[in-house]
């Protein structure tokens, strides 16, 4: 969904913490296979239960940081193929929130080039990666908590950045996100305790954004830090390489009209993940 200005107003009140309601029941999932599809690269989907049934389905990417780099692209908004056709990414994934001309709502890190505001107070988490001169003190990629670190964009040592809202769960364990009644199409981004990169894509509009961090603080995958993307019919993920290719949700790769590549699916910011070189 592109952001409105009024709508960061509208859901502020959802970042400021987590109860759970009563009677909630809890979400579990099937056990994660994993499949690898490159070097530092495995790939599982899990069906998401509730009461024993079936409600929702996850497609998820485990990615080494230590085998893979990661790279923030942001220009005119394109359909998520084009953008993989022209970066030759294996996998690429929707960025966050965006206006209607396209500019990002939260800083963006492209290169070390910053790019939208250089600071607005309703980001409350941001994915970052490949520090400069890959210092060995500071992890190739990782989640930052903007309520407890600040960020310059002049001396932020990752060259590539995303930030977006809410965080999902902090490092503390702690929901971060209140409950409410909206459900959506979702991509998440984690990291887990191995220091594994996470990428979650939902198949349908089951999850709110507290039940999608109450599912993952619950989960198998072993979560660290969790901080929500863009959502609607932005939160897309796609993966191609030499002997596999996958898109998320892949009902919408096969609609009438082939809607992926409807303007209202196109993406002005991607992460795409690389093998590194290095």
């Amino acid at each position: 969904m592109a952001a409105r200005v009024f709508a960061l107003v509208v859901i502020g009140w959802l970042w400021l913490g987590a109860v759970l309601p009563a009677g909630a029941a809890s979400l579990t999932h099937t056990p994660p296979q994993w499949q690898a599809i490159g070097r530092g690269l495995a790939f599982t989907q899990v069906e998401v239960l509730q009461d024993g049934e079936v409600v929702a389905g996850l497609a998820v990417v485990k990615i080494d940081p230590a085998a893979n780099a990661f790279r923030v692209f942001h220009g005119p908004p394109q359909a998520i193929t084009v953008w993989q056709e022209k970066l030759q990414a294996p996998i690429v994934f929707n960025g966050s929130y965006y206006k209607r001309d396209g500019k990002p709502c939260g800083l963006v890190m492209a290169d070390g080039k910053p790019i939208g505001p250089k600071g607005n107070r309703e980001m409350r988490g941001m994915f970052v990666a490949e520090p400069k001169g890959m210092s060995p003190d500071l992890p190739r990629a990782t989640i930052l908590d903007l309520l407890t670190t600040a960020v310059d964009p002049k001396k932020l040592p990752w060259t590539q950045g995303v930030q977006s809202f809410p965080l999902l769960l902090d490092y503390k364990g702690k929901i971060r996100v209140r409950d409410s009644e909206k459900r959506s199409h979702r991509t998440v981004i984690a990291t887990d305790r191995n220091g594994n990169i996470l990428v979650f894509n939902t198949s349908n509009r089951f999850f709110t954004l507290f039940r999608m961090a109450e599912f993952l603080k619950g989960s198998k995958f072993d979560i660290d830090s969790a901080l929500n993307l863009d959502g609607g019919t932005e939160a897309q993920l796609l993966i191609k390489n030499q002997e596999f290719e996958f898109y998320s949700p892949p009902s919408w790769e096969n609609s009438i009209g082939n809607i992926i590549d409807q303007q209202k699916f196109w993406l002005p910011t991607v992460v795409g993940v690389f093998p590194r070189q290095d």
